[in-house]
């Protein structure tokens, strides 16, 4: 396994940037993050190949597995971290100083491990109560490492890992289109199509088609429910009572009327001839 210094330094380098990219936004005022999803997800991919002659494997379709975990913000938006992983075997073509995906048969060809962290900004729209489509846009970074496993005769590693490095051709901008189906309560399933865009061309100086290491793919996730679903309304608040028979309210008794007031003494005759 070749290993050089300088490109393990590099990537030390993307790993802290990454993380530091992360916190940032994570950190950032205004953002109200909510953890309350994780997605494992499984895609098929295509990897555009255009090979020198008589090199090479044309357009490889290899899988990735991973995990994601989208953090909710206001409304339907979304940030999201991903980390996956892939194999591929690429070979070492000296004279064009290019590391292209192969077969199995070929006699110098090496595995590669590829790693891809990527940040998406993205928003989810739903249609039901079961049904959403979902949108975003983000960059990757897909990190190759060469490794030697079975084949003796794999050459050309270490050239290869720097062109891997060089130049930005870690660096693909990413956008998905998504469709979310609510299976049950805490399970969802995510079918997603995505493209990676390779827009180091723009100024690796290779000359090469844009197809060539553009990548498109698509695959299927479970979506975790982590904490509890929004509780909804309850039946008694959402659904007026049908108003039952209503009984008249006891009258209340009269008070009793006052007693009639005692008749005030008679004055004395005057004519009266008894003495008092």
């Amino acid at each position: 396994m070749f290993w050089r210094p300088r490109a393990i330094l590099e990537y030390m380098r993307l790993r802290v940037a990454v993380a530091l990219c992360v916190v940032l936004v994570i950190a950032a005022p205004g953002f109200a993050l909510s953890i309350n999803e994780l997605d494992v997800n499984a895609s098929f991919m295509v990897i555009g190949s255009v090979p020198p002659a008589g090199h090479g494997d044309v357009s490889p379709v290899v899988q990735l597995f991973g995990a994601s975990l989208p953090l909710k913000l206001a409304g339907p938006f979304y940030i999201e971290p991903k980390l996956e992983f892939f194999g591929l075997l690429y070979e070492w073509v000296d004279a064009d100083g290019v590391a292209v995906p192969t077969q199995i048969e070929t006699a110098s060809g090496f595995w590669t491990l590829g790693t891809l962290i990527s940040m998406h900004a993205g928003a989810r729209f739903p249609l039901s109560s079961q049904l959403s489509l979902g949108g975003s846009i983000g960059a990757d970074f897909l990190l190759r490492f060469p490794i030697e496993l079975w084949n003796k005769g794999a050459s050309g590693m270490g050239p290869a890992l720097s062109y891997f490095f060089a130049k930005g051709r870690f660096f693909y901008p990413e956008t998905t289109f998504s469709v979310i189906w609510q299976v049950s309560e805490p399970i969802g399933l995510i079918f997603n199509l995505r493209a990676l865009y390779p827009v180091f061309h723009l100024w690796d100086g290779m000359g090469q088609p844009f197809v060539d290491q553009f990548i498109f793919g698509a695959g299927v996730g479970i979506a975790i429910r982590l904490g509890p679903a929004a509780k909804a309304a309850s039946p008694a608040a959402s659904v007026p009572e049908t108003p039952g028979p209503v009984n008249p309210a006891p009258i209340a008794p009269a008070p009793d009327a006052p007693a009639p007031a005692a008749p005030a003494p008679e004055a004395p005759n005057p004519r009266s001839t008894v003495a008092p």
